[in-house]
């Protein structure tokens, strides 16, 4: 009744835009949409208050993009989709709920057509949901095939005179063999094979299934990658070689003639003349490494995710009526156990009084798993979301010989045995590790009993899938990990019939925004080493997530964290 009265004494205003809206919705006659993709599409875009009015969109989001090609597909005036690709860093996840609708659009009969000066693995992706894929003549498919990197620090440590003491519980826990070996275990080795393997078919069958190429046909052509523009023509895995405007003029017309994604975007939201009633769906993002605190922020939004900023959304969540479903979108390796345990507190806790749903992205692994586990919660993940590695490690790393090496001298003094357990210029003993094996053993069973009730399936079951191991979410489906395999699009149709909602209400996304002068003194420190080690984390990329995973979990004791990720060249 208030929302009505509102709406009447503020006609004057909303009206005449509403109406001309409407009017040019009508009556629009671009045949052509014109979409440019770059970066590491965000679900949504970056909040900024007030201000941010004012200010231009940073990059395009996901949520944004798919409800513009979801309102495409009905639209019968809308022929052609052109999709400009540029350097991604978006991960396989994202880039397959772009593919799934660029297919979408095409079995609707619509034109897709995917042009791009060059194409990485995530970029090809999506080009395999098009009609017709386009490669400047100069470009290069630099696509070969799915390989997993594992980095071990053991002995540059040493070197250094620092001694990694960690213990996992978990056979294929394989963050402790990062810092505690030279070799990788069998274990490990035997996981990653795996992974790269279901990977690997699983990008086998999409390019068969685009290029009308049979599964030998496409793993061979694959297996001489990567590839000159005019050499992945000759195999039939893009369609034609053509400079951006020799597109143009084939589709006739010219770039500035075409809808652009962002002015179709308005006209979508103004195409009834009266508002569309709508439903508050909240979105609450585990993003990066779990830690304790407050999120991280980074340029384009958290780069880390604390638990109390999880705490204050999901208490908003829970009191709000006007929010009428949850879903928590996670897109992280896992980090600080403890944090992982109250945030996991906190969403069950919320779905026990809202309907629930989990997205798993590209990673949602160890405390990003942890996270996931909400009883009565449905999980989706992407084929291609890495996740599990349900497991936990924890120690110190003992630093007495660089100590030494730099001439400190460290004397305790202490009132027992183990009244410096944490020091890190004093080595544990067998009692001590034994000390830590059982308190990983404690907690590592508690996580597998959390999991199994979420899951409903007994300790011995989920433990025979746990134990450290990482699943893609194609494998992780198979042995009832997640309950289904989509992104947030098949969750937006999941939860519409949960709610008994008809085709006339829409939904409008609300991410519970962090109060002001909620972000942490150390959190701004962070971002700026981050930011000074940005030119040397580009070379070596681990060397930049060692940096933020030392900032996020530096004082953690017992972690959830996989070291697992897929990386691929840009694009």
């Amino acid at each position: 009744m208030i929302r009505w009265l509102v709406l009447v004494l503020l006609a004057p205003l909303w009206l005449p835009l509403r109406l001309l809206g409407w009017a040019r919705w009508r009556w629009h006659r671009c045949p052509t949409l014109h979409v440019r993709l770059a970066g590491a599409l965000p679900d949504l875009p970056r909040q900024h208050g007030l201000l941010g009015l004012l200010r231009r969109p940073e990059g395009l989001a996901l949520f944004s993009l798919l409800e513009a090609l979801e309102a495409a597909l009905g639209d019968p005036v809308i022929v052609n989709v052109v999709v400009q690709l540029e350097p991604l860093q978006c991960g396989l996840g994202r880039a397959e709920e772009v593919r799934a609708a660029l297919a979408r659009l095409r079995a609707a009969g619509k034109r897709v057509i995917v042009h791009a000066d060059e194409l990485g693995l995530q970029g090809y992706w999506i080009a395999l949901g098009a009609s017709s894929v386009r490669l400047s003549p100069t470009g290069s498919l630099d696509v070969s095939g799915v390989a997993m990197e594992f980095t071990l620090l053991r002995d540059v440590l040493a070197r250094a005179g620092v001694h990694a003491q960690l213990l996992a519980k978990g056979a294929y826990k394989s963050m402790r063999e990062v810092f505690t070996e030279s070799k990788m275990s069998d274990a490990n080795r035997e996981m990653l094979t795996s992974l790269v393997g279901d990977l690997a078919s699983q990008l086998v069958q999409q390019v068969a299934a685009a290029r009308g190429q049979t599964l030998e046909v496409a793993r061979a052509h694959l297996d001489h990658g990567p590839f000159r523009a005019d050499e992945a023509r000759e195999r039939s895995l893009i369609d034609s070689t053509q400079y951006w405007d020799e597109l143009w003029d084939e589709i006739g017309g010219e770039t500035r003639g075409a809808y652009r994604l962002a002015r179709y975007r308005k006209l979508v939201l103004r195409r009834h003349l009266w508002p569309q009633r709508q439903r508050v769906v909240a979105l609450v993002g585990i993003t990066g490494n779990i830690r304790s605190g407050n999120d991280r922020q980074g340029p384009i939004g958290s780069v880390a995710t604390g638990h109390h900023s999880v705490r204050r959304a999901l208490a908003h969540v829970r009191k709000s009526k006007r929010v009428v479903a949850l879903v928590v979108r996670v897109d992280s390796p896992g980090g600080s156990a403890l944090a992982s345990d109250l945030m996991w507190r906190d969403l069950t806790l919320t779905a026990s009084v809202k309907p629930t749903f989990v997205s798993m992205v590209n990673v949602a692994a160890s405390g990003g798993y942890y996270a996931s586990g909400l009883k009565g919660a449905s999980v989706w993940a992407n084929p291609t979301t890495l996740t599990g590695s349900i497991g936990v490690v924890g120690g110190k790393f003992e630093v007495s010989n660089l100590l030494s090496k730099l001439g400190v001298v460290r004397e305790t003094v202490a009132s027992g045995p183990r009244a410096g357990f944490h020091s890190i210029s004093t080595p544990w003993n067998e009692q001590d590790l034994a000390k830590l094996d059982a308190d990983l053993e404690a907690l590592y069973r508690d996580f597998v009993t959390k999991m199994a009730d979420a899951r409903g399936v007994s300790f011995e079951a989920l433990h025979a899938v746990a134990q450290g191991r990482v699943w893609t979410g194609q494998q992780a489906r198979e042995i009832a990990l997640v309950d289904h395999l989509g992104g947030v699009h098949d969750v937006k149709l999941a939860l519409r019939e949960r709610l008994g909602l008809r085709p006339e209400v829409g939904l409008r996304w609300s991410a519970p925004r962090e109060p002001k002068g909620f972000r942490a003194r150390r959190a701004a420190e962070a971002d700026e080493l981050a930011r000074l080690a940005a030119p040397l984390s580009r070379l070596v990329p681990e060397l930049g997530e060692a940096l933020g995973l030392a900032l996020d979990v530096g004082g953690e004791r017992l972690l959830c964290l996989s070291p697992i990720q897929l990386r691929s060249p840009q694009g």
